[in-house]
């Protein structure tokens, strides 16, 4: 068994959508885009609303692929794209939703048709429906989370990825689960115990993590093993995220809180708040192999291990040089909010400003070949 490589001397990460490719050559030109402009972790979404973007056993084709195969295997190129250019290429997988949108799903095989009861409950007793936003699964019952853990295994198991990172690996923010067999496991009145329903709920996201840790050291123990977490400590309380205790416990490699900020005051706030809560992780591990260089060549360092690495919101920033401000105040690495900040997006939904990306494209350029 191995043990994932320690951070290079910077994690230049950045994390592309799934919105952002549909064919082969969209995924060839996004890796050869992010390695020319310095990037070295790409931080590639596979797994959106309980659907792939790769030949899963297990869950069907995504809809924007098709619902079916598309002749090709987004995951596979990535993976041997990043090889070739020198990159780390994390697997993205949003954890908890199950679809997106008011219309649901095609495919009858999908999750939401096939274990509906699996779908989280609100305090009023009604399952959560359809809506212009995630609709979740409930991650206290034990056959989500080993459902879950069996899809991630899957990916794991087929894929030489060098790293799995997690999205939404929380709650969803309102009150939430509250159906009969949740109810049963708590074994007792949440109004009448609060706190402990509150502990009990977001005991099961971790053990939800925990499980995944498990897996991942058996199937590819060399993965770096990461999570996108709410900003601050009192955010991630909102959505029962222990992210703090992942680290503490040694669940989880890296952390990527989402500190997306338009002020840099706000920015500077944040990400300090984090270097001072994710410091259990930081221990030396004296002389070890990181991922990748600057020039996409492994290298030995001997250097503390850095576990947090705020999330640079881009597209929040009216300047260039803003974003440039934001990515130097991080220490050790950081992962820049999204591909589409830069390159313009083919989703018309999340397009922006062409000659503020191509701005931003050419500042981020500069700055990571300082």
């Amino acid at each position: 068994m191995g043990a994932p490589a320690p951070a290079p001397d910077e994690v230049r990460a950045i994390w592309v959508t799934r919105f952002e490719y549909e064919t082969e050559a969209d995924v060839k030109s996004i890796l050869a885009n992010c390695a020319s402009l310095g990037f070295n972790t790409i931080l590639f979404q596979v797994r959106g609303q309980a659907d792939a973007y790769y030949r899963s056993s297990i869950e069907p084709w995504a809809e924007r692929l098709g619902g079916r195969d598309p002749g090709f295997d987004p995951l596979d190129v990535a993976c041997r794209e990043s090889k070739r250019l020198g990159l780390a290429l994390h697997a993205w997988v949003n954890t908890m939703p199950a679809w997106r949108g008011k219309t649901p799903p095609a495919d009858r095989n999908h999750v939401c048709y096939r274990h509906p009861s699996w779908i989280v409950v609100g305090k009023d007793g009604r399952r959560q429906t359809f809506n212009d936003h995630y609709l979740c699964l409930n991650p206290c019952l034990p056959e989500v989370r080993e459902y879950i853990v069996s899809v991630l295994r899957d990916l794991a198991t087929r894929y030489p990825i060098d790293g799995l990172h997690l999205d939404y690996v929380r709650f969803i923010e309102g009150e939430w689960s509250y159906d009969a067999k949740t109810l049963s496991l708590f074994g007792s009145s949440p109004e009448e115990r609060p706190e402990a329903w509150n502990t009990f709920r977001k005991g099961a996201v971790t053990e939800l993590v925990k499980s995944t840790r498990q897996m991942l050291k058996e199937t590819r123990p060399n993965a770096v093993f990461s999570a996108a977490v709410f900003p601050s400590a009192k955010s991630r309380e909102r959505v029962l995220q222990d992210a703090e205790g992942w680290v503490r416990r040694g669940l989880i490699d890296w952390v990527f809180p989402m500190t997306y900020e338009d002020s840099d005051a706000d920015f500077r706030d944040v990400i300090d708040e984090g270097y001072a809560l994710f410091r259990a992780g930081a221990a030396p591990v004296g002389k070890s192999r990181a991922l990748v260089s600057k020039a996409g060549q492994p290298v030995e360092t001997s250097a503390v291990r850095t576990v947090c690495f705020p999330g640079v919101g881009a597209y929040k920033h009216k300047t260039a040089e803003q974003t440039v401000r934001q990515l130097s105040m991080c220490r050790g690495g950081f992962a820049l909010f999204s591909y589409s900040s830069l390159f313009v997006s083919p989703d018309e939904t999340r397009r922006e400003n062409e000659k503020l990306c191509r701005a931003r494209r050419e500042a981020v350029r500069k700055y990571l070949g300082r």
